[in-house]
């Protein structure tokens, strides 16, 4: 029991751990980490030995955590996220602004307004690095709930006491049809009609498919009620299902400019008024933030 207690954890074998952990793959948290896969592998022997315990149950086709590899990934995420806070408040003593900051974002904000504010943010700060994961609003909620990311931005205000939400821009989702569609040159259409098309939606989770799913319930509308032929998992994937001529979509309007403008689609809204929502910085209300966290949500403050 003496020598066990005597175990002094490495923070680099943990930052291989937590990968592994998160990515269900060795190879794959080599590729994110930049070493080779028998690195990440010898890594992680070495911690189990050092351990005594089994942290991973591997198989070929995947990787999971034993209940061992759980309790620590646990703990090692609090012990890799306070390193990173030490660092980062170290480097006020040099004057600037240090260190990594792992966030989540959806699809709408990873793809079309976050990218060159991660730009400017990185220009003003250089000795920082922006690590963004992108999954729906639901995934990324998630993953600063599990403390997988420290912040996030969603499509919608969670109604969670763990989750501060930050307001942050403005949208509008719009229904979406091909440029040889009937209501192309409508412009405007009833919400009843769309009891009688085909429709694509995003999956569950979706910041956008909870805007739509809202609208609907305001005018007494259920979902179960349309004919929802297909769910896909981004945005892209819904254009490109309503351009092939399968059906209607609802997508964010900012996604669909370019498209608009090739006539590729063509943005068709309600009689009954317009879909809107607002996008949200959302962090822990039961951890505390990095620096690096806090200054780069002020940063997303000031840019709107």
């Amino acid at each position: 029991m003496e020598d066990r207690l005597k175990v002094r954890l490495d923070l680099w074998q943990l930052e291989i751990f937590c990968a592994v952990a998160e990515l269900k793959s060795f190879s794959r948290a080599a590729e994110a980490l930049f070493v080779s896969q028998p690195t990440v592998t010898s890594h992680i022997s070495a911690l189990e030995k050092r351990l005594g315990v089994k942290l991973f149950d591997r198989t070929t086709r995947k990787v999971t955590l034993t209940p061992a590899g759980k309790l620590l990934y646990h703990h090692a995420k609090v012990l890799l996220a306070a390193h990173e806070a030490a660092m980062q408040e170290l480097s006020r003593f040099q004057g600037g602004l240090m260190g990594r900051l792992v966030f989540g974002a959806s699809t709408i904000p990873a793809h079309y307004l976050l990218p060159p504010l991660m730009a400017k943010f990185c220009r003003e700060f250089p000795e920082t690095q922006l690590l963004m994961r992108i999954g729906s609003s639901g995934e990324v909620l998630e993953s600063v709930l599990n403390g997988e990311s420290e912040m996030g931005v969603i499509g919608f205000r969670p109604d969670d006491p763990q989750i501060q939400a930050i307001p942050l821009w403005n949208d509008e989702v719009v229904l979406i049809v091909p440029s040889g569609h009937e209501w192309a040159r409508r412009g405007f259409v009833a919400i009843s009609d769309l009891l009688y098309q085909p429709i694509v939606f995003r999956e569950e989770g979706s910041g956008t498919r909870k805007a739509f799913e809202q609208f609907l319930s305001q005018h007494n509308l259920s979902p179960r009620k349309l004919k929802i032929i297909a769910e896909v998992g981004s945005t892209e994937a819904v254009k490109q299902f309503v351009a092939a001529g399968g059906g209607v979509g609802f997508v964010s309007v900012r996604a669909v400019d370019c498209e608009a403008e090739r006539e590729r689609l063509k943005i068709v809204r309600f009689q009954e008024g317009r879909i809107t929502r607002q996008f949200f910085a959302i962090i822990p209300t039961d951890r505390t933030t990095s620096p690096l966290c806090d200054a780069f949500v002020r940063f997303l403050k000031e840019q709107v």
